[in-house]
């Protein structure tokens, strides 16, 4: 039986008992294979056939495809716009996250009517709860906010100019009728009388970066634009002429003083500045003043030789002109700023010096106190000029009729203009927040005044201008 042909197990069981682990594991492997054995399992298996051995499938290398080359930026290849290098002393623009800007505290705030501004101003509490006698403005700024909130706009004072965005404009000094002058980035001219048409020119291939009406002859208006022309529509002859054309520039600001009309000058894309006689219609002077395009150029009034001028290299420079030299000019003062500057003018008078940037800042200087090469400034104004590449870039505007204040556009929501003015000191805060929720839904980036009269132009990036005056 099976149980016979078992052999016994070895050992009594006192030393079974002992086995180790491993003893007991070696018997029952012994064991289970001798019933293997016994069931002829072995030959059964030895009868089997063998498995195939698995088949190895060699992967095919795929053949990769050339990959596009990845996009890249004409600055980042080392190219202008227009294709040609960039000079090897180019700088690029460096990462920067300003702040959140925040406007300085003791402003002047304007309801949406901009009526109630006085009542709000007069009435404003100390800290200790009670009425403030010592009051935060002084009278003449007071009485020009009053002057100011009187300011608003009307159907017929809204109006598209231009087919694009607008990039200049400039008001006629006539007290009889307002006109005024828009700009375009295509290139289009549209003069628009308030309350009448608006009358449309395509003088130029580019955009329009500045407009000057000729400060003895106001009929005379002056265009520079990108295509590297400076044009002058005569309203009276109704007539269009060529001033000045260099090919290889783009010109961007033109500006002249009174005493001097014979001489404009112009601001271009690789920092110099000519000086243009638009009786000759030839180029008189040019320096290279920045090393990279110079957006603004503004003479002092108060000084026809001093002018000052804003680059994209983070500079403002103010100059002389009959101290420049060729070869190495040397600026009477150098003042460096956190980003691009955008644009920089003197007052009226000359006594202060404004700029306009894009590290979120606008500074002013007071001229008589500046001294050594970068002196700093008297007053900065936190203010968001981050407007980014669909919107104009901003610029502050003197008033001429009040020496120390100046307007300029606004991200605010609801959409304004503000206007900033010297109170009791200096130091320069908000003194009007012009707005009218029927007429205005956009930001205004370009602005100015009429020389004469309580006037602002506003422009935005749809080629439509507002008027904002005392309407009937």
């Amino acid at each position: 039986s099976k149980k016979e042909d078992e052999k016994p197990e070895t050992g009594s069981p006192q030393l079974s008992h002992q086995k180790s682990y491993e003893q007991q594991r070696l018997e029952n492997i012994r064991r289970n294979q001798e019933m293997l054995r016994l069931l002829n399992l072995e030959g059964l298996a030895a009868g089997l056939r063998k498995p195939k051995k698995a088949k190895i499938v060699k992967k095919l290398k795929k053949t990769e495809k050339p990959s596009k080359p990845s996009r890249r930026s004409l600055r980042v290849q080392g190219l202008g716009s227009d294709g040609k290098k960039l000079p090897d002393n180019f700088k690029g623009l460096a990462t920067y996250v300003p702040d959140i800007p925040k406007l300085e505290e003791g402003s002047l705030q304007v309801s949406a009517s901009n009526k109630d501004f006085l009542k709000e101003l007069i009435g404003q509490k100390g800290e200790d709860g009670g009425k403030n006698d010592s009051p935060q403005v002084d009278a003449p700024t007071l009485a020009y906010a009053h002057r100011l909130s009187e300011l608003c706009l009307a159907e017929k004072g809204v109006s598209k100019v231009t087919k694009e965005r607008i990039y200049s404009v400039a008001i006629h000094p006539s007290e009889s009728s307002i006109m005024c002058a828009a700009g375009d980035k295509r290139g289009n001219l549209g003069l628009w009388k308030i309350g009448g048409g608006v009358a449309g020119f395509h003088p130029h291939g580019n955009v329009i970066a500045g407009l000057l009406f000729d400060v003895r002859d106001s009929n005379r208006l002056y265009t520079s634009s990108y295509d590297g022309r400076i044009r002058m529509l005569d309203l009276k002859a109704q007539a269009l002429s060529d001033v000045y054309h260099d090919p290889d520039t783009s010109f961007y600001e033109i500006n002249q003083h009174k005493s001097t009309a014979s001489c404009i000058y112009a601001s271009d894309v690789f920092g110099v500045i000519s000086a243009i006689d638009p009786r000759a219609k030839s180029l008189g002077e040019s320096w290279q003043l920045h090393e990279n395009k110079v957006f603004t150029v503004r003479v002092n009034e108060a000084n026809p030789h001093q002018f000052v001028t804003a680059s994209l290299d983070r500079t403002v420079r103010v100059w002389d002109s009959r101290k420049i030299k060729k070869s190495n000019p040397k600026a009477l003062f150098e003042l460096i700023h956190g980003l691009c500057v955008t644009g920089a003018s003197f007052s009226p008078d000359g006594k202060y010096l404004q700029s306009c940037c894009n590290d979120d800042l606008i500074r002013v200087w007071e001229c008589s106190k500046m001294s050594g090469e970068d002196p700093d400034p008297s007053s900065q104004i936190r203010h968001n000029n981050r407007t980014g590449r669909w919107l104009t870039k901003f610029k502050c505007e003197w008033d001429p009729k009040q020496s120390n204040a100046f307007v300029v556009g606004s991200l605010d929501r609801p959409r304004c203009i503000q206007v900033f003015s010297a109170q009791n000191s200096a130091k320069f805060k908000l003194t009007m927040r012009l707005r009218d929720d029927d007429y205005l839904g956009s930001v205004q980036s370009v602005n100015v005044f009429h020389p004469t009269l309580d006037v602002i132009a506003s422009a935005n990036s749809s080629g439509r201008c507002h008027v904002w005056q005392k309407y009937n």
